[in-house]
């Protein structure tokens, strides 16, 4: 459950999906990759506009819009204490792209073009059609990843690593299923690319750990009655469920093991949100989440453990309180950060090139102390080890932090293990496995 969003687009139904990637040929013709523009469009000396691409009206919006509220909110934190370098910095351009992959590589165009951006700063879209535009032309990006469009390309700066290793999720999966004594393990995902990438990847790794994946069905159709497949697993003993689905059919499949007696743990990769725990509350006891971030929860657990957590959250409720403790929107927050690090290396002689080359530099990126340290220097195109997670229980109608050792909220592991290994420098909270 790491290095990658594996859960936010399972959310996508089949008909959906189909019609999307009908689109996206349009919006992801190859474009050459530059290592930054060598100007500084949009910037004076005292401001530097910047743009942000997020699917606001689209049928997944719930999903993605609110990653400009972090963004927002970060900026102005940063321009309450006197901007950067003496510039305070504006998202002056906020562009929907209705989750359309040719809308997308249009508004990134107007952006470039007409607008004069700076960089864009909060990209969230499940169809990234503007990516290989924006790489080609050397305009800084900043936002989380749910495709393959932001690898190889060094001016495109994704959350927690620019490539998508579901591979690297598995050992954590083995682990979470170790801890809990699964001996028969289901896994479920939608038959769609989205939904079905994670999963597969969890049944290979945790079957070559030597864990029991008794059933499986990655090409469950969206909306489709669970009943079948429960059944299956109550015939085969299952004791974990693993689901790569949407909440609502996480719900459906909870409650259809509730209907036909079983009793089991269950991990879903979708479906960390507190207005989800409001209206599922019951349904969801017991139900495990693992994260790539450092828990809300971390908070009041651990006081003063996590500061860069304590931070985010006061900044949040005074800017965007309704948005506090939204993933989506704490994505946005680290794409800021990630923006505004890059910014304070480079100083006042600021162009797109030496903000792209600042960055690139950076080995132990770690969100201000939210996630654990990204080495760009390597994530573009890989994902080197550790590989970390987090992870929270919900019990008694709330959210927990599963897993903790020492008050150290993540879990790292190599590639082929499931044995915890030493997280690497720079991770919050304490050291030590």
């Amino acid at each position: 459950m790491s290095r990658s969003r594996r859960g936010r687009f399972a959310t996508v139904g089949a008909a959906v999906v189909a019609l999307a990637f009908g689109m996206a040929a349009c919006g992801n013709a190859k474009a050459g990759i530059s290592n930054g523009g060598g100007g500084a469009p949009g910037v004076t000396d005292h401001q530097i506009t910047v743009g942000s691409i997020a699917n606001v009206t689209g049928p997944l919006s719930s999903g993605f819009a609110p990653i400009v509220n972090g963004v927002q909110a970060y900026f102005s934190m940063v321009n309450a204490e006197g901007g950067v370098a003496g510039r305070t910095l504006k998202l002056a351009y906020q562009e929907d792209d209705q989750g359309s992959p040719t809308t997308d590589l249009s508004v990134a165009q107007q952006l470039v073009l007409q607008n004069k951006v700076f960089a864009v700063v909060g990209v969230g879209t499940p169809f990234f059609g503007g990516a290989a535009y924006l790489a080609q032309k050397g305009t800084p990006t900043f936002g989380y990843a749910v495709s393959t469009d932001w690898q190889d390309r060094p001016t495109l700066f994704a959350d927690y690593g620019s490539v998508l290793c579901f591979p690297c999720g598995a050992p954590g999966d083995a682990y979470t299923a170790q801890q809990l004594g699964a001996k028969s393990i289901a896994v479920i995902s939608y038959g769609v690319p989205q939904s079905a990438a994670a999963c597969k990847a969890a049944v290979t790794g945790m079957r070559a750990l030597g864990l029991n994946v008794s059933f499986t069905d990655t090409n469950l159709v969206f909306g489709g009655d669970p009943t079948p497949d429960v059944l299956q697993m109550k015939n085969n003993n299952v004791d974990m469920f693993f689901s790569c689905l949407d909440v609502n059919g996480n719900v459906g499949f909870a409650r259809a093991i509730s209907q036909n007696g079983l009793t089991m743990k269950q991990v879903w990769f979708n479906g960390y949100d507190r207005s989800t725990l409001a209206q599922y509350g019951s349904i969801m006891n017991g139900v495990y989440f693992g994260l790539q971030h450092v828990p809300f929860e971390a908070a009041l657990a651990f006081p003063g453990v996590y500061p860069g957590l304590d931070t985010y959250i006061k900044e949040m409720q005074k800017y965007q309180p309704k948005f506090t403790y939204d993933e989506v929107a704490l994505d946005g927050w680290i794409a800021a950060d990630q923006f505004v690090t890059g910014l304070k290396a480079v100083g006042k002689n600021l162009t797109q090139k030496s903000l792209v080359a600042a960055i690139n530099k950076e080995k132990a990126y770690n969100g201000d102390g939210l996630t654990t340290p990204v080495d760009w220097t390597k994530s573009h195109s890989g994902s080197p080890p550790p590989y970390c997670q987090a992870a929270v229980v919900v019990e008694n109608g709330a959210f927990v932090p599963a897993f903790v050792h020492n008050n150290q909220v993540f879990t790292c592991f190599d590639l082929h293990s499931a044995t915890p290994v030493p997280a690497a420098p720079g991770t919050p909270g304490p050291s030590g496995i």
